[in-house]
């Protein structure tokens, strides 16, 4: 069997093709990045830290990312510090209870980078499951529902 030449090139050929093929699939299909443009709606995706009581929820879309955490929490009130790489023109935070018409708080820059924003929400009535971010960033809207389970630090 290998004495046959074509065989034995085929085989030493075969490989290289798949690879080369693999990344010619890749390059020529995949999606390629754009920017966002102003006035469209971008879903931030929540990472993997929002879904344990880690004290910080970590928010991203391509470049644009967003990081939360609860800075202090008492029985009525808690507190919410957001920080973001790139300047924000507005920054609203609410609790989703389920109502028809959920009430979101403006949150409020600190320092004039507006890349940190703070929030002071009312403690939630019973359990609520999802906290509701929305952010103005050059023109473009992000969005986010994530879950409170972050909000409780284990100590």
């Amino acid at each position: 069997m290998l004495t046959n030449k074509h065989v034995v090139v085929a085989m030493l050929v075969a490989p290289v093709l798949a690879i080369l093929g693999w990344f010619a699939v890749d390059y020529f299909l995949s999606e390629r990045p754009h920017a966002a443009k102003p006035g469209a709606l971008y879903a931030l995706i929540p990472k993997s830290n929002c879904r344990y009581a880690s004290g910080q929820c970590d928010l991203e879309n391509g470049d644009f990312e967003l990081s939360l955490q609860s800075t202090g929490s008492t029985s009525t009130a808690i507190k919410l510090t957001m920080r973001s790489r790139f300047p924000l023109q507005q920054a609203s935070i609410g609790f989703i209870d389920g109502s028809p018409a959920p009430r979101p708080s403006k949150m409020s820059p600190e320092g004039d980078a507006a890349t940190h924003w703070t929030a002071t929400l009312a403690a939630p009535d019973g359990d609520t499951p999802l906290l509701g971010i929305a952010v103005t960033s050059r023109g473009a809207n992000y969005f986010a529902e994530v879950p409170t389970t972050f909000l409780q630090q284990e100590r």
